[in-house]
């Protein structure tokens, strides 16, 4: 799950205030029905916006996943099966990692050292977006 983003906290806070303020204070005058035309508006552009934001970041994500994947990492290609492994054994209980449950025993050296190689690039894309 992603992390609110301001924009999103902005949304939200304006709506509830909204929301809680007193009839009075809320019309000011003002035509009950135009209120709402407008209060509507705003939140269909904020979601829009939000929308875009979201799809933005989703495409960077998957550009630099591509870019990792057509070139692998030194790292990954020189593991060996058992060190994969021990790699995957720990992955198993860390809450960066969510993995299926798995029996190592039962895959094969490649599956092991395919499935190592994708937690590696996954991992490297983090850092990159950490930076």
């Amino acid at each position: 799950m992603t992390k609110p983003s301001n924009f999103n906290n902005f949304v939200d806070v304006l709506t509830q205030e909204l929301i809680d303020m007193p009839d009075e204070q809320v019309l000011d005058g003002r035509d009950v029905a135009q209120l709402q035309i407008d209060a509507q508006a705003l939140l269909r552009s904020a979601r829009a916006e939000a929308g875009r934001r979201r799809l933005a970041a989703a495409k960077a994500g998957v550009g630099t996943l591509r870019k990792q994947a057509s070139s692998p990492s030194v790292r990954v290609s020189t593991a060996s099966a058992a060190e994969a492994r021990r790699f995957i054994a720990e992955a198993q209980n860390d809450s960066r990692y969510t993995l299926a449950a798995r029996k190592l025993g039962e895959m094969s050296d490649e599956e092991v050292l395919r499935l190592y190689s994708q937690m590696k690039r996954l991992e490297d894309a983090d850092k990159g977006r950490d930076e």
